[in-house]
């Protein structure tokens, strides 16, 4: 499914989707993000799962990480069959629904934490999603954004490749997400350092 708010229907691409996870390099890069994804998180007390809304979680490789690192997480996604595919996972502590982000199904604050990994490119307006991800949060509450940085030499590849999913992306540069967050709150930021610049980027902001 895609509507005017996506930039690519990823349900062509549901049932091969986390294969790239499987390569050399795919592996090298998701150990990287998840490395710099970690450094941003707090670690949770035992015995508590604060609950994380995961924004564009795709098949759920995130939202299964999130809940592996002590969250209770709420995974949505515009399509429904990377939905189908998340929710096959049969994942502990996560549970996935078909949503839009530009209107998330949700009441305002009833979540610690929100994330949006690598969605952000294709939405049609991060900023609108963004506000929409923060309003779900409780006061005090943590956005957590990972993105696919413009810069970095595999990414510049990617868009130069042509390729439908990559080419319908809007990446950022470090600066341009800092200021897009800036207007929620205090922005931190850092880069996977595979390599410079890291084609990752990884930021945190919190709710007033």
């Amino acid at each position: 499914m895609i509507s005017s708010h996506s930039r690519f229907d990823f349900g062509t691409l549901a049932s091969g989707y986390d294969a790239w996870y499987e390569t050399v390099t795919g592996r090298m890069h998701d150990a990287a993000q998840k490395e710099a994804v970690a450094s941003l998180l707090p670690a949770q007390p035992p015995g508590k799962r604060p609950a994380l809304l995961d924004v564009g979680c795709g098949t759920g490789h995130w939202s299964v990480f999130f809940a592996e690192r002590g969250f209770e997480v709420t995974g949505v996604d515009l399509s429904p069959e990377m939905i189908s595919v998340a929710q096959g996972r049969h994942a502990p502590h996560c549970r996935f629904v078909a949503a839009d982000a530009m209107r998330l199904p949700f009441p305002d604050g009833e979540f610690e934490f929100a994330s949006a990994m690598a969605a952000l490119e294709f939405v049609s307006d991060a900023s609108r999603a963004c506000a929409e991800m923060i309003r779900c949060l409780k006061p005090g509450g943590c956005l957590l954004v990972g993105a696919l940085n413009r810069l970095a030499v595999l990414n510049r590849k990617r868009i130069s490749s042509g390729s439908g999913l990559y080419s319908a992306a809007r990446m950022f540069v470090p600066a341009e997400l800092r200021g897009l967050l800036s207007a929620f709150g205090r922005v931190s930021i850092r880069l996977t350092a595979e390599k410079k610049p890291g084609a990752f980027i990884v930021a945190t902001v919190k709710k007033p």
